[in-house]
């Protein structure tokens, strides 16, 4: 039953409401309280001579205020809901509810949610049970029947997915499934494609007695399927169904750091499909784009990610060749610019003297600087050209015969004999080459070699012993055509052959832009040759090898870059093969934040296709999806009558002069308790969160407190004097140590915790280890002691007690391999200078996580500024640390040796060094190299 827009569960409660004349005639009967007066009899006497007088009434307001209080209670228990939708299914039988949960989701994820909730809550009612499926997971999706709690809670956890859905799998096993349903309502996107006619086909076939459509209507569903870095703007190439009524919006494109760097519009032609917003910007600045997405629409569809394949790198272009020749088809640098303009942004030196045009391009931060027959280089732009090499720069050159000729030229990557050779000329007996199949080590693997490519002339290389490392490219003879050496951070590149068509052909082929493309990805100074060499675009490329990259930052389904998804495994190029969107792959950035690579869920040539309805089955009701959920109204109502309520006990009170008297020696006992109630209440909050306030104010060490009281005591009385130690020889100046219960304490605000072990302690339980393990990976160190150097500590060939205790707590944690701390370690150095890590005992190992870096063992220290999450010793760190209240030692050192102690005090302060800086040595020793590297 509906009424003023409200819908009542109970409708028939509302005749409760004709009681409300009986209720009134009954509190008018209420009679009025007692008055008092003054006793004096003359005023007795005055009121005797009175006619009779009829009781009075309640007051009004008293008798208003408790008609609207029953009147709130009958209207709540006739369960008035507001946005109800009524008849939501029908029928009887399963019901099977299909929600699209794909990209399009995050436009209106709410007012799906709203649907499928009123269609499940509908069946609940009528005992009818529920198949919830998701087309994200349709190759997992259950479709038997279970309860509308239970679908409830599915849904309720369920969030929008950066996906294209893949309703054909699903469609399979409605196919297969032998369960009769009553009603089949598909919540769908609204648009089309072969999975969701599959979908539709099955829903048909499986004759359910009612066929709910829900679609929205595209007016906000566009997609961003291409960008294009041009020449003068980046290009943003939008898409929409033909249904959908937007025609124009904004696009903004931001940084790795999310900063908004510029916006353009966009505006649809009536009945186009497609747009274009154009960033006209300079290429410095497109550059660092890494996200575009169209204001205003929570979908991962309308964001594209942008990687160095959408970078225009700066390439300056110096030719040694004489005036005559710098015309058109004449000029080397023709063919440069031609085959790099499509990719780069090209910056010509525009003044002939050598130094000063390097000068000119190197500030203008070209990426690439490539020279064309250059043969001697001036000493200061030899100084300028290896100073920018240094930093990254990549040096591409041409021989000619000015390079053929010249002597000794420092910037080259291979030594070349004087003169060149000369192939298929009328005084020499060889002919043309033809180019050898390129390795698949070479960054130019997978770059299709036309057949007619020939090479009539080149410079040789002299052997080295190091040639064929430095060899690119080959000629079928085997003589280099393309050699290649590091140079700092940068690299050198030359062709053995001149850059325009007087030597060779190369130039005048596809080959060739692909080449440079390849070598001009490489100066981004952050891909790698290797990922440069697998994620090329080019039609005549082919993928080789594999190269796995990890998920940096993903999308998620309402088209926000975040962290690296949960599900998302790393992603792989293979040989043959193009990386796709998926569940374990969502669109995003996988990489390295100096090197990654963009996986978008819209590729060029994408269109969004509206689904059309008149091929749904011939019983199926098209409706809208629900904007609001239904709203129960019947907690508030009773929460307004109990406070009606609540306003009538104080009238009466105030009625009967309850407040015109001195509080009662009874009130002021319940008043009394019920104060003394919550003052204990507020102490046992304050004692409770007292040591994780006080723990959170100051740096402070921390102890697992083991339950042994003795064990207990020397790990705070070590503590304590190591703290001790520390304020007295660094800046440091620690907090009083505390002793924490992992099972129950907040482990946080510590930056090392000290665990001793002992047989004789409880292993802690499943969830306690949880939360040292979540501490772990969150950036806290916990050192363990198993105090049994004498008997058989850890990793030594016997097992004691306590190092078996160990076995079975590590049992429980996700730990990385160990190794005991090596020479070149941080904790040999981090504050004092060590060699051994002694405690009580002298000669147990001390392990830390074993370092992946396959360092040399000449170098100082090791890379990575990550701390160990894991220490473990069999020294007794505490027990040499421990001290009385008068400063003696609480335990002696074995064997007795008073400097063994004084090491072991600096093994604390190098380890609580290491945990509060991580590997800040390591950076201070790489100073010199570094000011080295820069020429300072």
């Amino acid at each position: 039953m509906s009424l003023f827009g409200l819908t009542f569960a109970s409708p028939l409660l509302l005749l409760g409401l004709l009681a409300l004349p009986a209720i009134w005639w009954l509190l008018r009967l209420t009679p009025p309280r007692p008055r008092e007066e003054v006793f004096p009899p003359t005023r007795i006497l005055e009121q005797i001579t009175k006619p009779e007088e009829t009781p009075a009434q309640s007051p009004w307001w008293l008798t208003l205020l408790r008609l609207v209080m029953a009147g709130l209670v009958i209207l709540a228990l006739a369960d008035p809901i507001r946005n109800a939708i009524t008849d939501a299914v029908s029928g009887e039988g399963p019901v099977l509810v299909v929600v699209d949960d794909g990209w399009t989701s995050g436009l209106d994820w709410q007012e799906r949610v709203n649907s499928a909730s009123t269609l499940i809550e509908e069946a609940g009612n009528s005992s009818r049970p529920i198949a919830l499926a998701f087309l994200s997971e349709s190759e997992q999706a259950n479709l038997a029947p279970s309860t509308a709690d239970a679908a409830l809670a599915r849904l309720s956890a369920a969030q929008p997915t950066p996906l294209k859905t893949n309703a054909a799998a699903l469609a399979e096993k409605l196919r297969e499934d032998a369960t009769t349903f009553g009603t089949i309502a598909w919540l769908s996107s609204g648009l089309s494609d072969e999975g969701t006619t599959a979908l539709n086909e099955a829903i048909g076939l499986k004759q359910a007695g009612e066929v709910l459509y829900f679609g929205p209507a595209l007016d906000n569903t566009i997609a961003v399927t291409r960008i294009s870095n041009d020449t003068d703007a980046m290009v943003a190439t939008l898409a929409r169904p033909a249904s959908s009524s937007v025609r124009s919006g904004i696009v903004s494109a931001y940084d790795i750091q999310g900063r908004s760097l510029a916006s353009a519009e966009f505006a649809f032609e009536t009945d186009a499909s497609s747009a274009e917003a154009r960033f006209v910007l300079p290429a410095e600045l497109r550059n660092d784009f890494v996200r575009i997405d169209v204001d205003g629409l929570s979908s991962a569809g309308a964001v594209q990610l942008l990687d160095e394949r959408f970078r225009r790198r700066n390439v300056g272009l110096i030719s040694g060749e004489n005036a005559d020749r710098s015309q058109p088809l004449l000029s080397p640098l023709y063919y440069i610019s031609r085959a790099l303009a499509p990719f780069s942004q090209i910056r010509e030196a525009q003044d002939a003297n050598l130094l000063t045009a390097i000068t000119q391009l190197i500030e203008e931060r070209v990426s690439t600087l490539i020279l064309a027959d250059i043969g001697t280089l001036p000493e200061d732009a030899e100084a300028k050209l290896r100073e920018w090499l240094n930093a990254g720069g990549v040096l591409i050159r041409f021989a000619g015969p000015r390079l053929a000729a010249a002597n000794d030229d420092p910037l080259i990557p291979v030594r070349l004999r004087q003169g060149d050779r000369n192939l298929g000329g009328t005084l020499t007996w060889g002919t043309p080459q033809r180019l050898s199949t390129f390795d698949p080590a070479s960054p130019f693997s997978g770059v299709v070699i036309p057949e007619d490519v020939t090479i009539n002339r080149q410079v040789l290389a002299e052997p080295d012993i190091d040639l064929e490392a430095k060899t690119w490219a080959s000629l079928e003879d085997g003589t280099p055509l393309v050699t290649a050496a590091r140079e700092g951070d940068g690299w050198i590149v030359l062709f053995h052959v001149t850059a325009d068509a007087s030597w060779s052909n190369l130039p005048l082929s596809g080959a060739f832009v692909d080449m440079l493309r390849r070598i001009v990805a490489v100066s981004n100074g952050a891909l790698s040759q290797s990922l440069v060499q697998q994620g090329g675009e080019s039609e005549s490329t082919q993928a080789s090898g594999t190269i796995a990259l990890p998920p940096l930052r993903n999308l998620d389904g309402f088209g926000v870059l975040g962290g690296a998804a949960e599900a998302a495994l790393p992603l792989t190029f293979a040989s043959g093969t193009n990386p796709t969107v998926g569940l374990e792959n969502p669109p995003g950035l996988y990489g390295s934040s100096d090197a990654f690579v963009a996986l978008n869920l819209f590729q060029d040539g994408d269109t969004l296709t509206a689904f059309d309805t008149s091929t749904l089955p011939a019983n199926a009701e098209q409706r809208a999806y629900q904007a609001e959920a239904p709203f129960n109204l019947k907690p508030w109502l009773l929460a307004v009558a109990l406070g009606l309520f609540a306003l009538d006990c104080l009238a009466v009170l105030w009625m009967a002069g309850a407040f015109q008297k001195r509080l009662r020696p009874a009130v002021v006992s319940i008043a009394a308790a019920l104060m003394l109630v919550v003052a204990q209440g507020e102490r046992s909050f304050a004692q409770d969160t007292s040591a994780e306030f006080e723990a959170s104010l100051k740096t402070r060490l921390a102890f697992v407190r083991t339950g042994i009281a003795e064990l207990d005591t020397i790990s705070e009385k070590g503590l304590i004097g190591l703290t001790d130690f520390i304020a007295s020889r660094t800046s440091l100046e620690p907090a009083e140590p505390m002793g924490v219960d992992i099972g129950t304490d907040e482990l946080a605000f510590f930056p090392l915790l000290y665990w001793p072990v002992s047989a004789a302690s409880p292993v802690p339980s499943t969830q306690a280890m949880a939360r040292v393990d979540a501490f772990m990976k969150q950036g806290g160190t916990v050192l363990f002691d198993t105090r049994d150097q004498l008997s058989g500590g850890f990793g030594g060939n016997s097992v004691s007690a306590a190092t078996m205790k160990l076995r079975e707590i590590l049992a429980t944690l996700d730990i990385p391999p160990l190794e005991p701390v090596p020479e070149n370690h941080v904790l040999t150095r981090a504050f004092y200078l060590l060699d051994v890590f002694p405690g009580r005992y002298l000669d147990g190992n001390l392990w830390v996580e074993a370092s992946a870096d396959e360092s040399s063992a000449d170098r100082p220290t090791r890379s990575g500024d990550g701390v160990s999450t894991i220490m473990i010793t069999s020294n007794d760190f505490a027990g040499a640390w421990a001290v009385e209240a008068s400063g003696a030692p609480t335990l002696p050192i074995v064997p007795p040796n008073p400097t063994q102690r004084v090491y072991a005090y600096r093994t604390g302060v190098n380890i609580v060094m290491y945990t509060l800086t991580g590997n800040y040595k390591a950076d201070q020793v790489h100073i010199p190299a570094l000011l080295e590297r820069l020429g300072q």
